[in-house]
């Protein structure tokens, strides 16, 4: 349950701190007193985001803290998942700065805002005028339907199940269109495959031909170079460099037995001598190996220009890039194969899958069709409870082949509000105060089947008046004996029915608007529930009928 509210800066609250017990709490004040700001201050502890406007004094931040005993609620392993600090007297506190940064924390541990509402979710409902309206969305209408059947973890394993059906599926078809892709390149792919495999091209080769070819263009040109330089080094006697080397060789050993430098002489001209005579063969037998063949030079320049066509049919630059290409290509036709296959396989998975959904789904809407007549029955009991006694509520479902976030259930909540008239589409029928009423019921029933410790009614009496507002405050007094209830309200017939009564009320000073609020004692609720009923100008009647009122509640 909620023990206390502290607030520090907020809006024209400049510093409030509120203690709340157990039972049926009431908040009242005139319209404009900041009822709607002490709910949006403890709309922070529940998670939602706010910025600076929301400061009083822009110098100073702002500092909301709630204290919550969870003793009895079973939240020790919500704490250990965040990793929490566990208290039965648990803290909640949200601060904003000055430049609009909010922190928030739990036993003084900084948590962020979604584990921030995920544990206040536990601690405290919110039933305000916006929540009945959400009776109009049919996933919440579905939500108050699994809440009463109990089928939270039912739906839970449905909703894990669609997400893994749905993951599947988004993966399905990015295969299918991956290999839709590949199928419209695969043969083009094995057809270039085939066409470079033909060429049977290799490492290198590229080069070598080119340099034959050269060499067969040029060859009789090369081959009579390479004569004529054979010729001039030959050993025959005459104007060649071999012949007069021999010559210069048997001067320089005329001298060698002189020694010194003439020996040393003698060693580099054979030196000179044996390697003339090596590059003279070499020569010769390179004359002798150059052949002139049009036919082969034809050939390697077919072979070339083959080469060419393709590298600039694929734009490449040489050979080495036509054989990444096609190892690209055989890469790319094998993992067409390959995908191939997984998609079969993904498509046998994520049929497995949706045939579990649908099973799931199936089970959701036995749950659900096995609980609504209970719901009906006890909304029509706590309807005729609050004076409808001639009403009508009724739940049409209807399964559809879609599957959705809650299952393929469609909910249309039906209501008539007199006897003899078919029941309809209550968003489109109920007036203001049968809406909030027909809410403060599904209200009842669903915490009868769950456990929140904090139910909070937010000025959820709009419409309603004289005995009808007695018997919804007769239905939150009850609720308010296995729940802690604090009811926001304009009526006097509520407010006499709580245990405790707050008094929202502004004060100026100093020229500045301040919000208050005070605990009212038995005496003052006297006068205030008279001021209810009567206005400012309350008569001693009007004080008398307000001490019978809250005579009678209280009992």
């Amino acid at each position: 349950m909620l023990t206390s509210l502290q607030i520090e800066n907020y809006a024209i609250i400049k510093s409030l701190k509120i203690p709340f017990h157990e039972g049926l709490t009431a908040i009242t004040g005139e319209t404009g007193a900041g009822k709607s700001i002490l709910m949006g201050a403890l709309s922070l502890i529940l998670g939602n985001r706010a910025d600076t406007d929301v400061l009083f004094d822009k110098s100073r931040k702002c500092i909301v803290e709630a204290a919550f005993n969870i003793r009895n609620l079973q939240l020790q392993p919500w704490f250990n998942q965040f990793d929490l600090d566990y208290q039965d007297d648990t803290l909640i506190r949200r601060e904003i700065n000055e430049h609009g940064k909010s922190r928030a924390f739990i036993n003084d541990t900084p948590v962020n805002l979604v584990t921030m509402k995920t544990i206040a979710s536990f601690l405290v409902d919110i039933h305000s005028q916006h929540q009945t309206l959400m009776l109009q969305n049919a996933s919440f209408r579905l939500q108050l339907i699994d809440q009463f059947a109990q089928n939270q973890e039912l739906v839970k394993t449905y909703q894990q199940m669609l997400r893994q059906w749905r993951t599947k599926k988004s993966e399905l078809e990015t295969l299918k269109h991956k290999c839709e892709e590949a199928a419209l390149k695969y043969d083009y792919n094995t057809f270039t495959i085939g066409e470079l495999e033909k060429a049977a091209i290799q490492p290198g080769e590229q080069a070598t031909i080119e340099q034959r070819i050269k060499e067969l263009t040029n060859a009789e040109s090369i081959k009579s170079h390479l004569y004529n330089a054979a010729m001039l080094l030959s050993e025959q006697e005459g104007d060649n460099i071999v012949y007069m080397l021999k010559t210069v060789q048997n001067e320089c050993r005329a001298l060698e037995n002189l020694g010194g430098d003439y020996e040393t002489f003698r060693q580099r001209v054979d030196n000179l001598l044996a390697e003339t005579q090596d590059l003279s063969y070499e020569i010769s037998k390179k004359s002798d190996q150059i052949e002139i063949n049009p036919e082969l030079l034809e050939q390697l320049n077919e072979r070339i220009d083959l080469l060419f066509s393709l590298q600039n049919k694929h734009h490449v630059r040489d050979n080495e890039e036509l054989l990444t290409l096609l190892e690209s290509l055989r890469n790319e036709v094998e993992t067409y194969s390959d995908d191939r296959g997984q998609l079969t396989e993904m498509e046998k998975e994520t049929s497995r899958l949706e045939a579990t959904v649908r099973d799931l789904a199936q089970k959701v809407t036995a749950s659900r069709k096995e609980a609504i007549p209970a719901l009906v029955s006890a909304m029509e009991e706590r309807l005729r409870k609050l004076g409808m006694s001639g009403s009508l509520f009724r739940v049409d479902l209807q399964e559809t082949d879609e599957l959705r976030e809650n299952g393929s259930d469609l909910a249309t909540f039906l209501f008539s509000a007199n006897a003899g008239i078919a029941p309809a589409d209550m968003s489109k029928i109920a007036s203001g105060g049968e809406m909030s009423r027909i809410m403060l019921c599904l209200k009842s029933i669903i915490t009868d089947s769950m456990y929140l410790p904090t139910i909070i009614f937010d000025e959820i009496d709009t419409g309603i008046s004289g005995e009808t507002a007695s018997k919804v405050g007769l239905m939150m007094q009850q609720l308010a004996d296995n729940h802690q209830v604090i009811a926001i309200t304009h009526l006097p017939q509520i407010a006499a029915r709580g245990r405790q009564h707050y008094l929202v009320y502004k004060q100026v000073a100093d020229n500045q608007t301040y919000t208050h609020i005070k605990a009212l004692d038995m005496q003052e609720r006297e006068q205030m529930l008279a001021v209810m009923m009567s206005g400012e100008n309350r008569t001693e009647a009007a004080v008398a009928t307000a001490r019978e009122l809250l005579k009678s509640s209280q009992k």
